[in-house]
């Protein structure tokens, strides 16, 4: 299991990981094939009639600690946790936070972020069509860590209630490319639909799309420090791929 982060303006956001299970329903295959996508949705995860023998609750192996989750943007993840457990179809993911949570404003001023509600702890429903695995002895999942729609000021203070999203890299489409120089500190969304992605690039300018549906895509560069927007256009991605975006310069 694979961690990584969407955008956020931010200079750190630390999260303390404590604990990763997954529930698994020993009964079912997992597939791409299998329409039966959620258990009942009033049901919470710890609270199944015990007749459902086949449901159940498997914990990774993991380094506990402090995680940078912008040290996670871009296209770049971490190895989050790992394990062995009997075959069937992952239908939840629970994650238990510590209390040595951290959001950084700039790179001196800090606030602590407090997890949201009365539990340490938050499951995310596994979806059958972003996690199916061509083989099921060697299955992957990446968590999606949105902080843009997870990080929230309120009443003076900094809340986390965490909004992931779980997908399978191997299978889902990527957008690519560079946007120069690196000194216009482009923000860079595609857009299709009512659907937006982002990316802050780094490393020389370079961004990375991941999870990426199919469809056709304007992607916006919006310049800082007196540097112009541009968009490009028509950006096609279609089936399992890696699409490379021309490199765009933006000019003051």
């Amino acid at each position: 299991m694979y961690m990584m982060d969407g955008p956020v303006q931010f200079t750190k956001v630390l999260i303390d990981i404590r604990q990763v299970a997954v529930e698994i329903d020993t009964a079912t295959k997992q597939s791409s094939d299998d329409n039966d996508d959620q258990w009942d949705d009033n049901y919470c995860g710890f609270h199944r009639d015990q007749s459902h023998k086949s449901v159940i609750w498997d914990t990774l192996g993991i380094k506990p600690g402090v995680y940078d989750l912008l040290q996670l943007r871009n296209g770049a993840d971490t190895l989050l946790a790992a394990g062995n457990f009997p075959s069937g179809k992952i239908l939840k993911v629970k994650i238990t936070l510590g209390s040595d949570n951290t959001i950084f404003t700039d790179s001196a001023t800090s606030y602590p972020l407090e997890v949201f509600g009365p539990n340490p702890y938050f499951t995310v429903n596994v979806s059958r069509v972003n996690v199916a695995s061509a083989a099921s002895n060697d299955f992957k999942l990446w968590l999606d860590f949105n902080l843009s729609r997870s990080v929230f000021f309120w009443n003076g203070g900094f809340l986390l209630k965490p909004y992931l999203v779980v997908f399978n890299d191997q299978i889902m489409s990527k957008i690519k490319g560079q946007v120069l120089p690196e000194h216009a500190s482009a923000l860079v969304t595609a857009i299709t639909g009512t659907d937006t992605l982002y990316a802050i690039p780094f490393d020389e300018g370079n961004y990375q799309f991941r999870n990426v549906p199919a469809g056709t895509y304007s992607i916006n560069f919006k310049g800082r420090n007196g540097y112009q927007d541009t968009t490009i256009t028509n950006i096609k991605v279609d089936s399992v791929k890696t699409v490379t975006v021309p490199t765009v310069r933006l000019h003051k």
